[in-house]
């Protein structure tokens, strides 16, 4: 069915994305039993997920990106992490969400179910499937001749639309949890008055500021218990992802002068017999790496990227080699034609015997229904429809009456879309195929455009084998020379003029800076057998690169060790600022009037005028919410102790408070905002409560 071959064809990665990911919901029975003589790739409470489970996940989601990118693209190493990523997410809250709507009873009846289906309260997701082109309203009765007709259906589709029910079922019991966690939300009128007055309240203030720049480091002695309070005071700060600190060096595999000098060599050759070439086709596949011939007539927006003078010059033109990016092209225009970029299309397939058909007709017979139907249709298109029903064998046609719509030029068979450009719109033709007749009707076409036909020969710009075995050679010798011990891989760099790179990385990490593809280095780095300070005794190979590997520091403590932490430039820094600011506050507090404070530190007082909480504060262009806090929450009149800030420290005095009263019309619209803002982040919060409280085993870097 048409319907069926859209949802398949529009079920891409961002459909798989609906809230978290949301097909498979319906998984807990599914994880019992599978893949028992391999180690799950994680444990839920309890609830193991085999790895074939996982890995079927991320092949559906693999497959859906493909399709939603038009079947042709490369997956990057960042895109397969991005979808075990979502694969991950999508049977954690899956799983998660199941448990929580079972514990309160929650479930989707039959009745419910087919109310979203073809009653009152249609399922949104539904909506982009099942919407009438032509009236741009749901269809109901599409959805009943689908529903009604189910076991006529191929196993494929049943499977699709039980996917897709499962998709409804689940965003329903989400839709149900969510909304009745937010409605256990309740604004107390209080909580809304207190709102009110911090939105409201705006204060004026005079206040003196001394910088840390006006105390020297040199002033500053830092201890190891300065180090220890400050950690113990923001432990937060602290917090850490089991992660590696890896330090590695990179070599790059670059062609060489004399590298360019051969290219540019190959590359003239094969222009010579480019010019020379009767047969372009065979000649640009057979030279050109990865590429076919594109056979494709393409418009000035669609047309090969730097290739616009294709449009001025005519056919047999031959472009010589020149450098693009990482590669050499050279070009020949091989026709131009004024088509349409698209024409609207309607379809009847008449198949025979001979072909496999069911029909009963034979080849012969088959033809002469199809000129017989040729004929029907130019003489009256609007029996088309009716036509495409009762004859077409095309198993979409029961549902679309033949209508394919805009069919984009050069996305039908060579010899149909040949057909089809050839004939006016409103008029219909025929066209053989190996498989049997097309009918084609040709409604509208667009306006036709200038298109070219070209043929593009490109050359990659690559390094010799020569030049990567010498890279290769260097790579080597520094790994010995480093004797498995990281503490000598910064010397032995610099011996041979590199520089030894350091990041973080956590254990599903597939690049660090300036590796793209690093995803061995990471899994050497989190083995259990690879030692805390160790050099890597392989060298690691990735595209047009090589790199040494060393492991610093194995962090698996939930923080990050005092000793470590003391390391790090900015909690050093950190740290003599508190230092610095203990001395500015003595000699800021030991005046008795802000005046006194000002002309004691050689500063001046300054003025700034309605702070209110809540809104950007800064104070001497420096931003500063600490203070202003401290402001908007002393008494007029009070002279304050100093407060540390951002940028050193503050002593101030309020000079005016304005405090409107909010009324009852206000604190109606601040308590609906603060619920509506819950309601709208309910669902991130309930799932990341549900991830806290869960007992979470992830094995996945065990296997990726």
């Amino acid at each position: 069915m048409a319907i069926i071959g859209t949802i398949r064809k529009h079920a891409g990665l961002a459909v798989a994305l609906i809230g978290i990911a949301i097909i498979g919901f319906v998984i807990q029975d599914a994880f019992g039993g599978r893949g028992q003589s391999a180690p799950p790739v994680a444990v839920i409470d309890g609830e193991s997920i085999s790895y074939d489970l996982f890995s079927m996940q991320v092949d559906q989601l693999t497959d859906q990106y493909i399709q939603s990118q038009g079947g042709n693209v490369s997956l990057t190493d960042a895109d397969r992490e991005q979808i075990r990523n979502i694969a991950w997410q999508r049977m954690l809250s899956d799983l998660l969400m199941n448990d929580a709507c079972t514990e309160v009873g929650l479930l989707v009846s039959p009745e419910e179910l087919n109310d979203m289906y073809y009653g009152k309260f249609i399922s949104p997701i539904l909506y982009q499937y099942f919407t009438n082109p032509q009236t741009g309203q749901y269809d109901r009765q599409q959805v009943m001749n689908i529903i009604n007709n189910f076991n006529q259906l191929s196993a494929q589709d049943q499977s699709t639309l039980a996917e897709l029910e499962r998709i409804v079922k689940t965003e329903r019991l989400k839709e149900k949890y969510f909304y009745l966690a937010s409605k256990s939300y309740y604004v107390p009128k209080g909580l809304a008055a207190l709102q009110s007055t911090q939105q409201a309240t705006s204060v004026n203030a005079r206040y003196v500021s001394l910088p840390y720049s006006s105390v020297s480091d040199a002033e500053v002695e830092l201890t190891k218990a300065d180090y220890q309070k400050f950690y113990n005071e923001n432990k937060y700060m602290f917090k850490q992802n089991k992660s590696r600190d890896i330090a590695y060096v990179v070599f790059d595999v670059t062609p060489t002068p004399q590298d360019m000098a051969d290219i540019t060599k190959e590359v003239n050759e094969l222009y010579a017999e480019f010019q020379q070439e009767d047969n372009i086709p065979d000649f640009v596949n057979a030279v050109t790496s990865g590429d076919r011939f594109d056979s494709l007539y393409r418009n000035k927006s669609e047309i090969f990227q730097g290739w616009d003078s294709l449009f001025s010059v005519e056919p047999g033109t031959f472009f010589a080699p020149r450098r693009m990016g990482q590669t050499y092209q050279m070009a020949k225009l091989m026709d131009v034609q004024m088509r349409p970029d698209s024409m609207y299309i309607h379809h009847i397939f008449l198949s025979y015997t001979e072909a496999g058909s069911q029909s009963g007709r034979n080849k012969s017979q088959s033809r002469q229904l199809a000129d017989s139907l040729l004929n029907v249709i130019n003489a009256n298109p609007d029996q088309f429809g009716d036509l495409a029903v009762r004859f077409s064998e095309d198993p979409t046609a029961q549902q679309s009456r033949g209508e394919l719509g805009w069919m984009l030029d050069g996305t039908l068979m060579s010899n149909l879309n040949k057909a089809a450009l050839a004939t006016p719109a409103g008029k219909a033709t025929m066209a053989e195929a190996p498989n049997g007749f097309h009918i084609l009707y040709i409604a509208q076409k667009t306006k036709p455009v200038k298109k070219v036909l070209a043929a593009v020969v490109t050359i990659p710009i690559e390094p010799s084998t020569a030049t990567a075995k010498s890279v290769y050679t260097r790579a080597n010798q520094l790994m010995a020379d480093c004797h498995g011990d990281v503490a000598r891989m910064d010397s032995a760099a610099r011996k041979i003029g590199m520089r030894v790179r350091q990041n973080s990385a956590t254990e599903l990490a597939s690049s660090l800076p300036g590796v793209a593809s690093a995803r061995e280095v990471i899994r050497w780095a989190f083995n259990e057998d690879t030692e805390e300070g160790s050099v890597a005794s392989q060298v690691f190979e990735m595209e047009n690169r090589y790199v040494i590997a060393g492991l610093r520091n194995i962090n698996e403590d939930e923080y990050t060790p005092l000793e470590r932490a003391m390391q790090m430039p900015q909690i050093t820094n950190r740290v003599k600022q508190e230092k610095k600011f203990h001395i500015l506050a003595q000699k800021i507090n030991a005046a008795s009037s802000l005046e006194a404070a000002a002309q004691e530190n050689k500063a001046k007082v300054d003025t700034a005028l309605a702070l209110r909480i809540g809104s950007y504060p800064m104070l001497n262009r420096s931003y500063e919410p600490k203070v202003v806090g401290a402001m908007c929450g002393t008494a007029q009149g009070r002279l304050s102790q100093a407060v540390q800030g951002n940028s050193g420290a503050y002593r101030f005095i309020i000079d005016n408070i304005a405090a409107p009263e909010a009324t009852p019309a206000e604190l109606v619209q601040i308590t609906n905002s603060m619920e509506q803002q819950f309601m709208q982040n309910a669902s991130n919060m309930i799932l990341s409560a549900l991830e806290k409280a869960a007992v979470i085993e992830d094995n996945r870097g065990f296997y990726f």
